[in-house]
């Protein structure tokens, strides 16, 4: 029996006839789910996040999100980035730290409002990841149905494709959104729309290389 196809094999650049369903549902899940965590990765840079890194480093590596964003944002006009659909109006870097940055920044920080936020990232990721379990397994089932129709896999084949499918999935939509919300727990002012763009692409850049080393 032949292997079975997986749906995601969009290129290198992901443009809006190449981004397949399943990119584009991850992605958008775990660019969200990592903007949704802006107030808490600003907690984590406050309480420590900012001694890890130099200065020159932070606006290097922010520097460098910022560019690539917008780079993405000019290349791909799809539903991945509705979120963020006007930002073509104003430059990335003009947009500058989120208030939740500021905010907590001026605050005093004890260890339980610490704890409190490293809980909601992890929980946030988690979040994601089982959307990304759902979202992979439903798009893999009906690849796994339709090979064994077609006499392309037996079920054994077929489920192992569903759960390899699914399990990737979750592991690559909570990686985007731990991603998205560790540039603002060691940068610190990153806009929303950067994070975004940061969490939905990494998940895309994640789920390839799982399928190149999960067997």
């Amino acid at each position: 029996m032949e292997s079975i196809r997986p749906s995601d094999q969009s290129p290198d650049v992901p443009d809006a006839a190449a981004v397949k369903l399943a990119d584009t549902l991850r992605a958008a899940a775990a660019g969200s789910g990592a903007a949704q965590l802006l107030s808490a990765s600003a907690t984590l840079f406050a309480a420590g996040g900012k001694a890890i890194l130099p200065a020159t480093t932070q606006a290097a590596v922010r520097k460098l999100a910022e560019g690539g964003a917008k780079r993405a944002l000019a290349q791909v006009s799809v539903a991945l980035f509705e979120p963020v659909a006007g930002l073509g109006a104003r430059p990335i870097a003009a947009l500058g730290a989120p208030p939740a940055v500021a905010r907590v920044a001026a605050s005093s920080l004890g260890k339980q409002a610490v704890r409190a936020a490293a809980k909601e990232v992890f929980k946030g990721a988690g979040k994601a990841a089982g959307i990304g379990f759902v979202i992979d397994g439903a798009v893999a089932t009906v690849e796994a149905a339709s090979a064994v129709r077609a006499g392309r896999a037996d079920r054994a084949a077929a489920a192992k494709h569903v759960a390899k499918e699914a399990t990737t999935g979750a592991l690559a939509t909570g990686a985007g959104v731990l991603l998205g919300a560790g540039l603002v727990a060691l940068t610190g002012g990153v806009a929303t729309p950067v994070v975004f763009v940061v969490g939905a692409l990494g998940s895309i850049g994640a789920k390839r290389f799982l399928r190149r080393v999960v067997k």
